[in-house]
């Protein structure tokens, strides 16, 4: 299999881009028209190779899961939270589950859980994006970021906006109402969050991840 479980999180696989493209290739008939439609759009192949693979593991990973062929579920939206457009939170036709899918870089991250779940992977930026994105955040995590020295900066930062994520896709609401709430922290565990389980997930070779799921 050319994805892997993250060891402590029962429900999340990681694939690495480069190592898993061929084979995803070779397996892109799970996809369906709109998923293969995509992938043909990109411009540069590494683009079309990300997308290829974290959809042919989301489809192998919720196939599994629910006792499906992979080829055989269809995603559908739910109605967006912010505005009630056709984009919302996507899930699988006729099966109660959850899932959540990210990809940055040569990762790729999915969850799978009986709850609302949102993962989130994200690259170690350069220290210029940092200072470009850091006013984004809570006035706490920027503080906290701008107390760090240079070289521990960029990690931190990747660290609290992969927090930041995970934690916004579980309500489905995404970054479209900014980055600046919920406070979750730059330090190196996650601030409480109500409402939610929040984690970190293993460093992933120049990467950060979390995971959050819904705790009511």
């Amino acid at each position: 299999m050319f994805y892997e479980e993250v060891p402590g999180h029962p429900g999340v696989v990681t694939a690495s881009v480069s190592e898993a493209a061929a084979q995803a290739r070779a397996l892109a008939s799970v996809l369906d028209d709109e998923e293969r439609a995509r992938a043909a759009r990109f411009l540069f192949p590494v683009d079309a190779d990300r997308h290829r693979v974290a959809h042919v593991v989301l489809r192998l990973v919720l196939g599994r899961h629910v006792g499906e062929p992979p080829e055989r579920l269809v995603f559908l939206r739910q109605p967006c939270v912010g505005c009630g457009g056709p984009h919302g939170k996507p899930y699988v036709q006729g099966h109660d589950v959850h899932f959540s899918l990210s990809h940055s870089g040569d990762r790729i991250l999915v969850a799978v859980a009986p709850v609302p779940v949102g993962v989130d992977v994200e690259t170690v930026p350069a220290d210029g994006l940092v200072r470009d994105l850091v006013g984004a955040l809570h006035p706490r995590e920027r503080a906290e970021l701008e107390a760090l020295p240079d070289s521990g900066r960029p990690a931190a930062f990747a660290r609290c906006w992969a927090r930041k994520e995970a934690a916004l896709k579980v309500s489905g609401v995404g970054l479209a109402r900014g980055a600046v709430e919920p406070y979750v922290g730059a330090a190196d565990r996650p601030a409480p969050v109500p409402g939610l389980r929040l984690a970190d997930l293993p460093p992933l070779d120049g990467h950060a991840a979390a995971l959050a799921l819904s705790a009511p």
